[in-house]
Parts: structure tokens; C-alpha cells; sequence
């Protein structure tokens, strides 16, 4: 059913609060269902992880060097003391590396596979939907392929309209209008994940997003937007949570668990049209 633009800007507040208190149930679902559970399985898990801990790890092994080249005659407490102290200095530097919009979605790349499982083994539980062989490669690597895709195509779009803010905005409010649109974007990459479990393209899944649910995914991006300033556990656990968290969301406000994508006209006519160039050419 079509919507008018009161009645989506009423729809949206509520689904967003709704989907925020959605997390403290995310949690609780991740936890009692033990969804970690067959992690194992990926061969591949392992080497992800290692690829985030290697590109923290450089980062940390940099801070290091620098700041004994600057502290060599200090005594080993400073370390660990003072606003200069070594391990302020790598929160600070985790911290404002995570801050950095272009990194999130590296993140999220990396961490792709475990965002797969978590959404796979969530779905199976709430609405007994499993994908046949889905620990092997080939659906893996079409996860994959797709993350990397909306990743770069939200990048660009979240750079764009910062920067048309920037220009259009006062600063205190382009702040706020930043961090709305990294929110909002954020979420739609984990919401996306959502619609790939029903085979939605991703056009498909822009469009049906930005049509009924922009208020859930601002409702996931905002949380997982705060949680990845937080250095390791956050990064971690930001995109597990949120996952869980869209899956309990979209299988509730969301009717593709039972009727599918469903097309406009337009959409019909044009897929008509290419089926039939098809037949010409076969």
C-alpha cells in the first residue's frame, strides 16, 4: 500500500524508536540462541579477522614506534600515565580512526562474514529460512562481492551529501545532518543484508528500503555508528548486534518472508520488456 509523505514521516519516527529498542532484544536473541554457534564452518573466518587485526595492528605498531622515539629517557610509568602516556595516545588514535567514514565500510567489508552468519543463523530460528550449503564459498563470495558493491556505492553517497551539506548547512547543524546521513546509510548496508536472504537485487533492495523502511535503518545506523567509535569491542560487536537486530526488526514491519518482492508497474513494464528482448535473441 502506497503511502503519503505525512503518513511515511509518522511511520518512519515510529519504526525508528521501534527498531532502537529493538537492540536490548538483539542482544538477548544472539545470546540465548547462541548464534556463534557454527562460525567454524566458514574456513574463511579466521582469515578476515586476521586481515582487521593486521590493519589495527599496524596502526598500533606505528603510535608505538613514534612515541618511543620521542620518549626513550622517560621512565617505563609513562607508559601508561599522563595526556602524552603511550596508551592514551593508541585510544585516541583507535578512536579517531574509527571516526572516519571511509573506514566503517571497511569494517563492514571485512567483517562481512560474520554479518552473513549471524543474519542466516538469526532468520533460520525466526522464520525457519536456511540457505542449502550457505558455509561454503560460492554463497560466501556472493555475499561478498554484493557487501563490497553497496559499500562503495554508499561511500560515494554518503560523501556526497556531506559535502552538499557542508556547503548549503551552518556548521552546528551539519554536524547533525553528518551524522544522520552516516546513520542512515550505515543501516541500509545491514538492512541490505536482510533483503539478500530473499534474493532482492540490489536495486530492489534500495528502492523497497527507501520506500517503506528509512526509519529502520536510521534506527539500525545510529546505534552501529556509536558502537564503531568504540575501538575493537564495538567494531566487533556493532555490526553482529545490528544485524540481529534488523533481521528481528524487518521479519516484524517487513511482509518478504511471506509475499516477496513485490514490483511497481514501472518496474513490471521494464522487466516485461527485457524478458521479451530476451526471447527475441534466444
Amino acid at each position: 500500500m502506497k503511502r503519503d509523505r505525512p503518513t511515511r514521516f509518522r511511520y518512519g519516527v515510529h519504526e525508528f524508536f521501534y527498531t532502537l529498542m529493538s537492540f536490548p532484544r538483539a542482544w538477548r536473541f544472539m545470546r540465548n540462541h547462541r548464534l556463534w554457534e557454527g562460525l567454524r564452518d566458514y574456513g574463511w573466518v579466521a582469515r578476515a579477522l586476521v586481515v582487521v587485526g593486521i590493519l589495527v595492528g599496524l596502526t598500533m605498531i606505528s603510535e608505538v614506534v613514534d612515541w618511543f622515539q620521542h620518549h626513550a629517557d622517560d621512565p617505563l610509568y609513562a607508559m601508561a600515565i599522563g595526556a602524552d602516556s603511550l596508551v592514551y595516545r593508541l585510544a585516541v588514535g583507535a578512536y579517531e580512526s574509527l571516526s572516519e567514514g571511509a573506514l566503517n565500510w571497511v569494517v563492514l567489508i571485512l567483517l562481512e562474514v560474520v554479518i552473513y552468519h549471524f543474519m542466516r543463523r538469526s532468520l533460520r530460528v525466526i522464520v525457519d529460512r536456511d540457505e542449502k550449503e550457505a558455509h561454503t564459498f560460492k554463497p560466501f563470495l556472493r555475499a561478498q562481492k554484493r557487501m563490497i558493491k553497496v559499500s562503495i556505492m554508499a561511500l560515494v553517497l554518503q560523501e556526497v551529501l556531506i559535502n552538499v551539506g557542508q556547503s548549503l548547512l551552518p556548521s552546528f547543524i551539519h554536524w547533525w545532518y553528518a551524522v544522520g546521513v552516516q546513520s542512515l546509510i550505515l543501516g541500509y548496508a545491514i538492512a541490505d543484508n536482510y533483503n539478500e536472504q530473499f534474493d532482492l537485487t540490489i536495486e530492489q533492495s534500495l528502492r523497497h528500503l527507501w520506500r517503506n523502511y528509512i526509519g529502520i535503518c536510521l534506527g539500525l545506523g545510529l546505534p552501529l555508528f556509536l558502537m564503531l567509535k568504540v575501538p575493537v569491542l564495538g567494531t566487533v560487536l556493532g555490526p553482529l548486534v545490528t544485524s540481529v537486530a534488523a533481521a528481528i526488526v524487518l521479519r516484524e514491519k517487513s511482509d518478504l518472508h511471506l509475499v516477496g518482492y513485490q514490483m511497481s508497474e514501472n518496474e513490471r513494464r521494464k522487466a516485461d520488456k527485457r524478458a521479451a528482448k530476451k526471447k527475441q535473441h534466444a
